[in-house]
């Protein structure tokens, strides 16, 4: 765990506030349909980004719904999904980020094969037609912070206008993840 997180990141230390967003974290939603990652280590500090959002409470509860909801919610394949995320880690060379969704795209069927064409930021020559797009679209924000005439009527074809949507929104969110892990150098659990 990173100490630039400071006591935030021990469940003992926290306040009221942080406590009720914690709770939430490890026994609400989470806890009925699990990450790929775990979630706490041994001492039931946070791994992950949801560490950090211990230190805001009401802003860590906005996070919380928000990736329960790109968790839990969207109508994309776990394969996009996990498409778009590795596109995301790859680009902001996001270690935890690859370390969690590496496990989330061997859950969603992806073979360790691809799973690595996708962490070196490269489409698999066995996706699928919407797993490209969501690919496509991934790379083209990271790279352009936008999808110009083409890319657009491209991706809304393939996806439909929720798809799209939910791939767009997937990459800034996981783009925010990956800028809290690199400000407060978090990292794998130890042998992860």
């Amino acid at each position: 765990m990173s100490e630039r997180l400071g006591g935030c990141a021990d469940p003992g230390a926290l306040d009221a506030d942080a406590l009720a967003l914690y709770r939430e974290l490890v026994h609400g939603r989470r806890a009925e349909r699990p990450p790929a990652f775990p979630l706490t280590g041994p001492s039931g500090r946070l791994n992950g980004p949801a560490a950090t959002w211990l230190l805001h409470p009401p802003l860590g509860t906005a996070l919380e719904r928000l990736g329960a909801t790109v968790s839990y919610d969207l109508t994309l394949s776990a394969r996009c999904k996990e498409t778009v995320i590795l596109t995301v880690a790859h680009h902001h060379d996001s270690v935890f980020e690859k370390y969690a969704h590496r496990l989330g795209a061997a859950r969603a069927g992806f073979t360790a094969e691809e799973t690595e064409e996708l962490c070196a930021g490269r489409t698999p020559a066995s996706a699928g037609p919407e797993e490209r797009c969501t690919h496509r679209v991934a790379r083209t924000l990271l790279a352009d912070g936008r999808l110009d005439d083409a890319s657009h009527a491209e991706a809304l074809a393939v996806l439909g206008p929720k798809g799209l949507f939910e791939a767009v929104t997937l990459t800034g969110f996981y783009t925010l993840l990956a800028y809290q892990l690199g400000a407060y150098a978090i990292v794998p659990p130890a042998g992860g």
